[in-house]
């Protein structure tokens, strides 16, 4: 009689259970509901046509690698589940109730106005995952998910353990806020050697960098969404370089020489997804993604990020200055000093800033913040002499500049004189300029001040900007721009009541492209002009991941299960197990138990192992 109950108690909870069906890529076409491309984790069978339906809630778990893409909504049941595992799903929604859960190197892209229905949850298992909207705006993210998102089945929230960036002009990104490890350094070249995983964050010098890593370096990995600096001295200065794993994974083999062993300062921060066009000044309802204000004052938002700026010596000259900029949450780049070269106005009539080298010495102290580098912002003429002085005493002292700053209001060509211009003739001057200007210097550009001057009148703005914001969104080397109306009132973005001008309503319509679009950014600047390739190469393999069976070296099967496990693994074996170890992805051994036929996992947090069983590693995933 105990027999049948444990019999019958077994196939309840089999019953109670939701089936799992692993992602195997095996069907004709990359299908999402292609019932072939599925396997069954309990019978490693494929499931029976028709149980996967578009239309229809999904009461299963469903486990994916690989990158999968459907173009429909998905729906899930209150039993569903999504657990996206080193690959990326993309798809228009996810509706229903059940849930959506993301490993280590997972990301989510949804397409839709409304893509996660409230009844879903988002759970987060590793810190470099994220969701990605590209149609839903930081607010609206907010308003729907700041509730229902979780990191190891913690709620998080915004901004606190949540963060919620922009995903350009339209779209933002989910992911936790946390400050692990997004960049894995080794100390041979082919990611060989020792190894050490640097926090987001903080700052890395030789006084924090481990004794054995101190100028011991020559490959690293970093993770998808965000930036790393790296230097050879420990305030940022001497060779330096910035990249950027914006949309994919950095791979770097072999650093570049100057760096190769000689890297003494390393700091990595979150990148933020914004669009070229932004505002001068804190300004909202202009569609906008970014700004600035000429001070080191501001603060990002929800919808935009915070470029701080040195404005001047004061901004500049201490500890408490570079961690003001340090600690802006969301800031990416720091902008240098406001028309230095002016003597007699502006920064330049400051602490003897209009002098090239005193410039220098104090913009040398803003490389602390390991942020990208840009350089001060000249008046129109400058940017051909004074700038070209602060960049060759820049480059003598190994100091790095990223992206050029400039403001243009056409000043060459006496404005007063023409009150109405021919807007052509003032947009063909500014892009002959900003053409001369990319030239010299083969950097990429910011335009954080510019108008058709202050003499022209409204018509004369209003056609020039029509002329000018599709061809800088359309121009590779601008990154940024930010239009800055006369002070005369003449060009104004608001009127009195604070309406939106035709002006104004020309610059809040424009859809801006991305400000940068490639998927990786390996940085050139003033130090170093060489094109270096990202070594990252995507390969999936949807049965490793999923491994449950390993082979002996003498071919004596194994078999793990269950796996997905969140407690204990029973171990299969034809020989005894002689040797137990669990490992992270990494290769480091996180449980050493001694050697049995099970092992107990419900200590580590969620996430692929690699499970030794005597010779043979096998992937286990706990959840």
């Amino acid at each position: 009689m105990n027999k049948y109950f444990v019999f019958i108690l077994f196939l309840s909870f089999q019953m109670i259970l939701p089936q799992q069906y692993f992602w195997s890529g095996n069907g004709t076409e990359n299908d999402f509901f292609d019932e072939e491309n599925w396997v069954n984790y309990s019978t490693n069978q494929e499931p029976n046509n028709d149980i996967f339906s578009p239309n229809s809630p999904i009461e299963y778990e469903l486990y994916l690698t690989c990158e999968i893409n459907i173009n429909q909504e998905v729906i899930l049941g209150v039993n569903g589940k999504i657990v996206v595992i080193q690959g990326e799903f993309n798809a228009d929604k996810i509706s229903g109730e059940g849930e959506i859960v993301l490993h280590e190197s997972s990301y989510i892209n949804l397409n839709d106005d409304y893509p996660i229905s409230e009844g879903i949850s988002i759970k987060f298992n590793s810190s470099d995952a994220m969701v990605v909207l590209t149609n839903t705006e930081t607010s609206e993210a907010f308003y729907y998910y700041d509730d229902n998102t979780f990191y190891e089945n913690q709620p998080i929230f915004y901004p606190q353990s949540l963060r919620i960036d922009n995903y350009y002009e339209n779209g933002s990104v989910l992911r936790p806020n946390s400050s692990a490890s997004q960049l894995t350094v080794y100390s041979e070249f082919n990611l060989l050697g020792n190894t050490l995983n640097i926090d987001t964050g903080s700052t890395y010098n030789d006084e924090i960098i481990p004794s054995q890593f101190v100028n011991n370096i020559s490959s690293f990995t970093l993770n998808r969404g965000y930036m790393v600096t790296f230097a050879q001295n420990s305030d940022g200065t001497g060779k330096s370089k910035v990249y950027i794993a914006s949309e994919e994974r950095i791979e770097i083999n072999q650093l570049p020489s100057f760096l190769n062993n000689d890297i003494s300062f390393i700091r990595v921060v979150p990148w933020n997804w914004v669009s070229k066009k932004g505002t001068a000044g804190d300004i909202d309802y202009l569609n906008n993604s970014w700004f600035y204000r000429w001070s080191n004052t501001g603060e990002a938002d929800l919808e935009r990020e915070y470029a701080p700026m040195a404005w001047g010596k004061g901004a500049a000259d201490d500890e408490n200055d570079i961690d003001i900029i340090k600690n802006k949450y969301k800031s990416t780049h720091v902008l240098a000093f406001n028309e230095p070269d002016d003597c007699n106005g502006q920064s330049g009539q400051y602490g003897d800033m209009c002098v090239v080298d005193t410039a220098v010495t104090y913009y040398r102290n803003l490389l602390k913040t390991g942020l990208r580098m840009v350089s001060p912002a000249c008046r129109q003429g400058a940017v051909f002499d004074w700038l070209v002085d602060f960049n060759n005493s820049a480059i003598q002292q190994d100091i790095r500049i990223d992206v050029i700053a400039v403001h243009w209001y056409d000043w060459a060509v006496n404005p007063q004189s023409s009150p109405n211009a021919n807007p052509q003739d003032v947009f063909n001057r500014f892009a002959n300029y900003l053409n001369q200007v990319h030239n010299l210097y083969g950097l990429p550009i910011w335009i954080t001040e510019f108008n058709a001057n202050r003499y022209r009148n409204e018509w004369v703005h209003r056609q020039f900007l029509e002329l000018a914001l599709p061809y800088l969104d359309n121009l590779d080397y601008v990154e940024r721009y930010s239009y800055f109306p006369p002070n005369n009132g003449v060009a104004n973005l608001f009127d009195e009541n604070g309406n939106l001008t035709l002006i104004g309503n020309i610059y809040n319509d424009f859809e801006s492209e991305k400000s940068i679009s490639n998927d990786y950014l390996i940085q050139n600047n003033n130090l170093d002009y060489t094109q270096y390739e990202n070594d990252y190469e995507y390969e999936c393999y949807s049965d490793d991941v999923f491994l449950s069976e390993g082979n002996l070296i003498d071919n004596i099967g194994i078999k793990i299960y269950p796996n997905p496990s969140s407690n204990i693994l029973h171990i299969s074996s034809e020989v005894d197990v002689v040797e137990l170890k669990i490992l992270d992805l990494n290769g480091k051994v996180i449980l050493n138990p001694l050697p049995s036929n099970k092992v107990d996992i419900s200590s580590l947090k969620n996430g692929i192992y690699l499970l030794k069983v005597n010779n043979s590693f096998i992937k286990v995933l706990k959840n």
